[in-house]
This record gives C-alpha cells, sequence and structure tokens, in this order.
C-alpha cells in the first residue's frame, strides 16, 4: 500500500448498527475517526483527524463529491450524504501541493 493510503481493510469497526457505526482509518502517522448516523435516504458523517489539524476533506460517492473543512481541531462533518459507497479524500495543512490522504470505499 503506498503512503497516504487508507485501505478499507486497515478501517476497524469500533461499533455498528444501520443507524449508527463508528469507523477508524488508521495510516502512518495520521488516524481518520469517523462516526456515520442517521437513517433513510442519507447519512450524516462526523469525523475527526488524529493528530488533529485543518484539513480538507472531500466525500467522494457515486453522485460526486461533497468538500468540507476540518478546524484546527481536525473536526468536520457532513449532512445529508447518499447512501451507498463512500470515499473520504484529505488535504492536510494549510499546504495545498502535500499528497492527499484517502481511504478505502466503505458503505453508508
Amino acid at each position: 500500500m503506498a503512503a497516504g493510503t487508507l485501505s478499507q481493510e486497515g478501517a476497524s469497526a469500533v461499533r455498528g448498527s444501520p443507524e449508527w457505526r463508528q469507523l477508524s482509518f488508521p495510516a502512518s502517522g495520521l488516524t481518520i475517526e469517523l462516526e456515520i448516523t442517521g437513517n433513510g435516504d442519507s447519512r450524516r458523517l462526523m469525523g475527526q483527524l488524529i493528530p488533529r489539524q485543518p484539513a480538507v476533506v472531500d466525500i467522494r460517492h457515486a453522485d460526486g463529491v461533497i468538500t468540507v473543512e476540518a478546524d484546527e481541531l481536525g473536526r468536520f462533518s457532513a449532512e445529508a450524504v447518499p447512501l451507498g459507497q463512500i470515499s473520504l479524500r484529505g488535504r492536510l495543512g494549510p499546504v495545498t501541493d502535500q499528497s492527499p490522504v484517502v481511504t478505502g470505499w466503505i458503505t453508508v
């Protein structure tokens, strides 16, 4: 696996149910904690980057991309994420020429 790539195999489910799941995507030097909530046709995502740092986070899905910003504590959230497969792509820190960190695809 290339540096900066987080695989679905690396994601560890902390808890699970159709209405609430918490996942952790560990990588060298970075972990993305993700909480998925909701029911019906969409989900709400709340996440945090560890170590805490600002970033731009793209939530990629079948219909496109939802882009949100992680604050200085690494926290981010998105409403109305469509059901189906998603992948996160994080562009870390204030320097935009860094390679993004990308997770594997998961189903929400």
